[in-house]
């Protein structure tokens, strides 16, 4: 697979987008995973789950959409 910017092989898939991503063109971004009932967790405490670093690409548009609970 080929490096949806640039051209070169990809080293990654961009989380919040899908496109394929060579190692100049790959960044990182805090995700933020869903929300989940507090006792899925087990301590009560969870409301979701935040990764650092995950891969993006730099250019997507991410933003932040606040739903009901």
């Amino acid at each position: 697979m080929l490096c949806y910017y640039c051209g070169k092989d990809a080293q990654a898939i961009c989380r919040f987008c899908g496109a394929a991503l060579c190692k100049t063109d790959v960044r990182a971004a805090r995700f933020v995973s869903g929300w989940a009932s507090r006792s899925e967790f087990g301590s009560g405490a969870a409301d979701y789950i935040v990764v650092n670093n995950a891969i993006w690409c730099g250019r997507c548009s991410v933003q932040t959409a606040y739903g009901t609970r």
